[in-house]
């Protein structure tokens, strides 16, 4: 028995989510490691010139102001 047009495409469908969730993974995957350009806090561009200076770094300035004196405080993060 011949597949119908309508599993064809669903099968190609199936394959096209399949791919565009393997893309998206790897790039989430890429933003979420140490040294990246977006903040893991709040989701802003972390300036070039803090990355070359603190290339591990994951947060902006902002957020990692807010994360010491939460910690110098006591506040919970």
């Amino acid at each position: 028995m011949r597949p119908s047009m309508a599993d064809i495409i669903d099968e190609a469908m199936a394959a096209i989510a399949l791919t565009e969730g393997a893309e998206v993974a790897a790039i989430r995957s890429k933003l979420s490691r140490p040294g990246c350009s977006i903040c893991e806090n709040c989701g802003e561009l972390i300036p070039a010139a803090r990355r070359k200076l603190l290339p591990s770094v994951t947060t902006c300035v902002t957020c990692q102001e807010i994360v010491e004196f939460r910690e110098r405080t006591g506040q919970k993060l």
